[in-house]
């Protein structure tokens, strides 16, 4: 949640998005509560990864790593 408020600024979205995911999971009629991540499939599962992954593109960047990411890679093709 700390990375996400360095990004997302509106309390009550970063409140519904903690509720989200606070809400657990249901597999096979059974409601299961999660530790931890993001239910994979859920449509917050790829902006969340987006955001983490962004930070940790920087990271390698200032590291001096050469790379490629394929959200990158998508996003130039998406831009031709």
């Amino acid at each position: 949640m700390a990375t996400l408020a360095k990004r997302i600024h509106d309390k009550s979205l970063l409140k519904l998005i903690r509720k989200y995911l606070q809400a657990g999971v249901m597999i096979n009629g059974v409601v299961s509560s999660t530790e931890e991540g993001t239910p994979q499939g859920g449509p917050l599962s790829p902006l969340l990864s987006d955001i983490v992954l962004d930070e940790f593109d920087k990271e390698l960047e200032k590291r001096g790593h050469k790379f490629v990411s394929l959200r990158r890679r998508l996003q130039y093709l998406y831009e031709e």
